[in-house]
């Protein structure tokens, strides 16, 4: 009989390397089972552009709630606050050089990850917080627990380094109108005086068939104009925002980051509406973000 080598195993368990795993980003979203939000919309493209995720989800759900059946649930808050610690006993925020946030699904998850964040962030100097403040749009209205708008306004934001709302979330978290370019720049410069250094606002309304996105800080006003399509699927903020993330990792510079994200967004939509598909074509999204030259490019109004 051939005789087994054994070497690997220690004590009878696998020997294990003792060097960590690297971590680009910590993604704290929504999980789906179908279809493409939170995590779910975000990672794939991520990944397509080599970048290494930490997933942390705050739902676990069959599919989006735009369905005539849901099932599943929001993650409750002590099983969100174990995963969350979980990651620190890792050491994932000490490696990881982003940090993502979006749909918590309930007041309790967005206090247990304010709770955390602020017990992290003192040992993780490096690691630059993105906040997508997920509550809702213009068409739908809020959708969110009313109490999440202000762990927003008055724990995450002054944590943030970057803040993505649409034009209707940048209007509830300022308490000004946002819907219109000049409105949403006065909006995003309330914003920034809560601490963020970029605010992105999209889905702000330019000339007809238009959408604006715009980037503002406290010194420059960017503007990206985009054709709109006639398709509403979920996910689109999400994997705007895992795009910009992306290229920044990437050294792109900001002005770059947000004009290949849009480019990849908006090709990604195309994708979706030519094919006929219900659920947002994420994978169509990474490789036209990467072309040269890209679609979209900045105007800079200050």
């Amino acid at each position: 009989m051939k005789e087994v080598d054994h070497s690997h195993l220690v004590h009878g368990r696998r020997q294990r390397p003792e060097g960590p795993s690297p971590v680009d980003v910590i993604s704290v979203q929504s999980q789906l089972v179908y279809g493409h939000a939170g995590n779910s919309a975000a990672v794939p493209p991520l990944r397509a552009l080599g970048i290494r995720v930490a997933e942390i989800p705050t739902t676990l759900l069959s599919n989006a709630p735009f369905y005539p059946t849901l099932r599943g649930r929001v993650l409750p808050a002590d099983w969100f606050a174990e995963l969350l610690q979980g990651s620190s006993e890792r050491g994932l925020p000490q490696r990881a050089k982003m940090l993502v946030s979006g749909y918590f699904g309930s007041v309790e998850n967005g206090v247990a990850f304010a709770d955390w964040l602020e017990e992290v962030l003192p040992h993780a100097p490096q690691l630059r917080y993105c906040l997508d403040p997920v509550i809702g749009d213009t068409h739908t209205g809020p959708y969110v627990e009313p109490g999440l708008e202000a762990v927003f306004a008055e724990r995450l934001l002054p944590h943030a380094w970057l803040v993505t709302p649409n034009a209707f979330e940048l209007g509830r978290l300022s308490g000004m109108p946002a819907l219109e370019q000049a409105d949403a720049i006065a909006a995003s410069r309330k914003l920034l005086e809560r601490g963020p250094e970029w605010v992105i606002a999209h889905s702000v309304s330019g000339d007809p068939g238009d959408l604006v996105t715009l980037a503002i800080s406290r010194t420059e006003v960017w503007r990206w104009t985009s054709p709109h399509l006639p398709v509403d699927v979920a996910g689109t903020g999400d994997v705007l925002m895992a795009l910009i993330v992306a290229f920044l990792l990437k050294g792109q510079s900001f002005a770059d980051a947000v004009g290949r994200a849009i480019a990849g967004v908006h090709a990604a939509l195309e994708a979706t509406l030519v094919e006929g598909l219900e659920e947002f074509e994420v994978l169509a999204a990474a490789p036209a973000a990467t072309g040269t030259p890209y679609r979209f490019r900045a105007e800079r109004l200050e």
